[in-house]
């Protein structure tokens, strides 16, 4: 086995675990001459062998070992013939030319292996085109670098993932790399990657473990095999050999190109410009591939929110399909899709449905719609192209919201209200999150029961969570709130929440020793004093079926019995050992309509604040 000498490299350098450097007694084989042409730039494919003249550039080519040479057309202005498969790419004058596509020849153009492919990037573009040869069609833009290979784009997607897109079918296989590998033009050729940035070679088709090579700037991969320069030489790598065995050929001149059709060969113009072909009859025959027995994995899976604030349904995924050296990946194929629902969430699940279009899918997402209240649970599994088919996933499941929402906060402040304004506040809360609310509203003014609901038209689908007010003297103003979320589930109405502002002393009547006066610490600022046993205040038709009595409590205050309707409804003392504004509710009684009656039965002073009548609880 022939050893490589030390090469100038680019700046990505991926060393050989086995090579050692060749010294100038290692034997160098030559290529089998091809008369009759000499060359300026030399391609090969299969038989067919083509060349530029060193003089005009002219296109010449042969398929008889050089009995005979046939003009193909066009020049090679300078620039390296690219034959690959049927295809040939020549640069004529201001144009590059292959399979009936043109493009500037000032423009990067690269002919893929196999010469299925053609990319085609200004120098000002940030992505290729990449074009169908034989169907003379745009196939996709891509952003370099990358590689192309038959009807597959070889492109490092993401640190340690080389995604192969075939164009034609649109499947996708990932081969894992290390982490700084990137992939360039002519980068993979049938089972093989030569990668930049990391030392690695890898199986693109598996199961053989990557390779690590030294790679000049000059190199070039064919299939099984990659050939650079070694001083005035060339070495060729077999890659197929774990051992990464080499050879030297030459002298060569300025020009040599792999195989174009995949096969072992490679020709080189020598140091006299003349053709030669070189078979690698020594290669290693391609590895035997392990069959693929591993099904694909599971890497995420989605089925959005587990509630949802809508009737849409939406399920995503996305599988790999393990590289392993025992069981090459053959790559994800197809998918399929099942669903199981309830209605409800104190019903059971139903059977699980596999839905026919969701069957063997080649997309990674599935759409659909559902009831209010349905939970739909989804899994999904996968087939690889060597028909392994992973098991059902676990369940991913999303239920559309048809609970209402529930009350968390439903207050407004003290029954009787004694300040200058009064707020009613409510809060709500729901599986998924509240549109709006409907805010009803009744009163009773003194004297008379609560009236019909009101619904104004700003409180209904408000967003407003309060309501603030000014208080009447002796009106009764309840309030009723319900919400609904944004899929239109209802809650049921609040239990009224109802304030009362009390009627003021002076809206009351006084019989006996009675004093008006004023205090600072009395609503509205006045009191009434009773001073003698009998004294009292009272007021024609007041309804209510609750009173609560308004007073100034303190030392030496004096006790009353309140009367409602001819009926006594309770007594009150206003005794206590500091002074200060008390509200007493009396017992709950049937609803009434009447005179009230406060009277003293005492002779101590009571101090009468205000009165107020409860209509509702």
């Amino acid at each position: 086995m022939f050893r490589a000498r030390a090469v100038a490299v680019c700046s990505v350098v991926l060393l050989p675990l086995t090579a050692v450097q060749a010294s100038a007694a290692d034997p160098v084989e030559a290529g089998v001459l091809v008369p009759g042409h000499t060359a300026a730039d030399v391609g090969l494919s299969g038989a067919r062998v083509v060349v530029s003249d060193p003089s005009t550039h002219a296109v010449y080519e042969t398929s008889n070992n050089g009995t005979s040479w046939t003009a193909s057309g066009g020049t090679s202005s300078g620039k390296a013939l690219q034959v690959e498969g049927a295809a040939l790419l020549t640069f004529d004058g201001s144009t590059a030319k292959v399979g009936g596509l043109t493009f500037p020849s000032t423009d990067d153009v690269v002919l893929g292996k196999g010469g299925v492919l053609v990319s085609h990037r200004a120098a000002s573009a940030t992505t290729a085109e990449v074009y169908d040869v034989a169907g003379k069609t745009k196939l996709a833009d891509v952003e370099p670098p990358f590689a192309l290979s038959g009807n597959t784009v070889w492109k490092v997607t993401s640190p340690g993932h080389l995604d192969g897109k075939n164009l034609t079918t649109g499947d996708v296989k990932t081969v894992l790399v290390a982490s700084a590998c990137s992939v360039g033009p002519g980068g993979v050729n049938g089972r093989w990657a030569v990668l930049s940035g990391c030392s690695q070679v890898v199986d693109v088709s598996g199961p053989q473990p990557p390779r690590n090579l030294t790679v000049a700037a000059d190199s070039q991969l064919g299939n099984g095999f990659a050939v650079q320069t070694s001083g005035s030489n060339l070495l060729v790598t077999d890659l197929n050999d774990p051992e990464l065995g080499q050879r030297s050929y030459g002298p060569i001149g300025h020009s040599f190109r792999v195989d174009g059709s995949g096969l072992g060969k490679l020709v080189y113009a020598d140091a006299s410009d003349n053709v030669r072909v070189a078979t690698l009859g020594w290669l290693t025959a391609d590895p035997q591939q392990h069959p693929d027995t591993v099904a694909p994995v599971l890497t995420f899976a989605s089925a959005g929110d587990r509630v949802r604030d809508n009737t849409s349904l939406s399920f995503d995924w996305a599988y790999e399909d393990p590289q392993d050296p025992n069981s090459p990946a053959s790559g994800v194929l197809s998918y399929d899709v099942r669903i199981q629902q309830r209605p409800s969430r104190t019903s059971p699940y139903g059977a699980w449905n596999e839905v026919p279009a969701w069957q063997g899918l080649k997309t990674t997402a599935a759409s659909s719609t559902a009831p209010i209240g349905t939970d739909t649970c989804w899994q999904v599994r996968a087939r690889d192209y060597a028909g392994n088919v992973s098991a059902w996933s676990t369940s991913y499941c999303s239920e559309v919201d048809g609970t209402a929402p529930s009350l968390v906060t439903w207050r407004i402040g003290d029954r009787v209200q004694l300040s200058g304004t009064a707020t009613v506040r409510w809060a709500y809360k729901d599986d998924t999150d509240i549109a709006s609310y409907d805010v009803v509203y009744k009163t009773a003014a003194t004297g008379t029961a609560l009236g019909k609901w009101i619904y104004p038209a700003n409180w209904q689908n408000t967003r407003i969570t309060a309501i603030t007010w000014a208080p009447r003297l002796g009106w009764d103003e309840c309030f009723m709130v319900r919400a609904r979320d944004y899929l239109g589930n209802l809650s049921a109405w609040s239990a009224p929440i109802c304030s009362v502002a009390p009627e003021d002393d002076r809206a009351l009547t006084s019989a006996g020793t009675v004093t008006r006066t004023t205090s600072t610490l009395a609503f509205q600022g006045t009191t009434t004093i009773l001073k003698a046993n009998g004294a009292y205040l009272t007021k024609a038709t007041e309804a209510g079926q609750r009173i609560a009595l308004v007073a100034i409590h303190g030392p030496g205050q004096g006790r009353v019995d309140i009367y409602h309707a001819n009926i006594k409804i309770g007594t009150v003392s206003l005794s206590s050992s500091t002074t200060s504004r008390v509200v007493t509710y009396l017992p709950t009684t049937v609803f009434r309509t009447g005179a009230v009656k406060i009277v003293s039965t005492t002779t101590a002073p009571a101090a009468i604040d205000g009165i107020a009548f409860l209509r509702a609880p």
